[in-house]
């Protein structure tokens, strides 16, 4: 299992497409995170304290903020190659990204004192 957590995500940013590698849960702790499917509508704002369940390879989407900056506590299980496959717009997979990258991202951090 990994855990992460993301924070500052305002709607005008917006993670890249992708689509989960891994199956997960989440856990809202503040602000209301937004889904969006690759067409941009909204399909869900999720308030604070909802919990969600996922399986790997779902939708593709995005995600974003609202008003406030969002924290949510997010967990990967079954972890069996990437978490998050990064796709263009036509959904071809144009990277990927498991824990060998978020391990680099955790170093780097200590290395600089972020």
């Amino acid at each position: 299992m990994a855990t992460f957590a993301f924070d500052d995500r305002p709607i005008t940013l917006r993670t890249a497409l992708h689509r989960h590698g891994a199956s997960y849960r989440t856990l809202v702790l503040q602000g209301e995170p937004r889904i969006f499917p690759p067409d941009g509508t909204l399909k869900e704002i999720r308030p604070v304290g909802s919990c969600v369940s996922g399986q790997a390879g779902g939708e593709p989407h995005t995600e974003g903020g609202g008003d406030q900056d969002v924290i949510v506590y997010f967990t990967n299980r079954d972890i069996d190659g990437p978490v998050y496959e990064i796709l263009d717009e036509s959904h071809a997979v144009i990277a990927t990204f498991g824990s060998p990258g978020f391990k680099a991202i955790f170093e780097a951090q200590g290395a600089t004192g972020a």
